[in-house]
């Protein structure tokens, strides 16, 4: 085990890139959180955006080409999406006030994200080439969405009257779960690729 990033203020975030040969992950290292790509084999780090707003929760694109992420450089927190040599983002979101914590779907069509809109948190869907959003969960605080390998259901955490849980919904919407737990609550779940 060894440490990859301990510069001094935000170092977190980190999310790895399909190849596991990279990592993206948010850092203030030069005084404002900015997404970087680091090569942990060889410890150099490539800052990848540019701003002045807050920068976070990079996501990477099944093919490795472009990352998603949050940034408030608009004013509330939007979804982008940047090439990975860098460049001008692209600004993905734009019903709400709140949009974060994007994940692509494996065919790399679509985002599930956290929608925040009158004050719930929900778990939404936005097609890539249309621009058209779905919001696909009616309760009030759901979070860290991350879909199935094989792109029909999106798994995430939910806090309800019930309390915290594990939830997963179809991408149509349709189908809906939700696996109590006993003692604890639910953060940030994930599927296994295999």
């Amino acid at each position: 085990r060894s440490r990859l990033a301990s510069f001094r203020g935000i170092n977190g975030a980190p999310a790895w890139s399909p190849d596991g040969s990279r990592l993206a992950l948010t850092l203030s290292k030069d005084g404002n959180a900015e997404i970087y790509i680091a090569e942990p084999h060889t410890g150099r780090f490539d800052r990848i955006t540019h701003n002045g707003a807050i920068d976070t929760e990079p996501s990477w694109s099944p093919d490795g080409r472009s990352l998603v992420f949050t940034s408030d450089r608009a004013g509330t927190p939007q979804i982008y999406r940047i090439p990975v040599e860098g460049g001008t983002p692209e600004r993905l979101t734009f019903e709400g006030r709140y949009n974060t914590c994007a994940t692509f779907s494996p065919d790399g069509t679509r985002l599930a994200f956290v929608h925040g809109d009158k004050g719930a948190y929900r778990i939404a869907l936005l097609k890539l080439d249309t621009g058209a959003l779905q919001v696909l969960t009616d309760t009030e605080l759901d979070e860290s969405p991350s879909f199935s390998p094989n792109g029909t259901t999106i798994l995430y955490a939910t806090t309800d009257r019930y309390g915290s849980a594990l939830a997963a919904i179809s991408v149509d919407g349709q189908v809906r779960y939700r696996l109590a737990v006993q003692d604890g609550e639910v953060r940030e779940p994930a599927w296994s690729s295999w």
